[in-house]
């Protein structure tokens, strides 16, 4: 019995912390995406073009730019960036 109370504790500790573990990593990986973003718009346009990207060291972004630039006018927006990653840690 005491086995199965610890199993329990355990669990209900678990679904408690994972949230607030998720909640945590995404606002890492917001931070670091904006400050990557910043540090990438070289023109401060507040868009990324491919060449950017690259340049700024966010290969992610740039080998799949493709997919990354959703509307497919040649440059990404932090909007659309921080939308992805919304949708990752859903």
């Amino acid at each position: 019995m005491k086995t199965l109370a610890k199993i329990a504790a355990f669990t209900a500790a678990a679904m408690f912390l994972a949230p607030a573990a998720h909640a945590d990593a995404y606002q890492d990986r917001l931070t670091e995406l904006r400050t990557k973003f910043k540090a990438s718009d070289k023109n401060k346009d507040g868009k990324l073009t491919q060449q950017e990207a690259k340049d700024g060291g966010m290969t992610r972004i740039a080998s799949n730019f493709s997919r990354v630039d959703t509307d497919k006018d040649g440059y990404v927006t932090l909007a659309q960036l921080e939308a992805q990653l919304a949708a990752r840690f859903k």
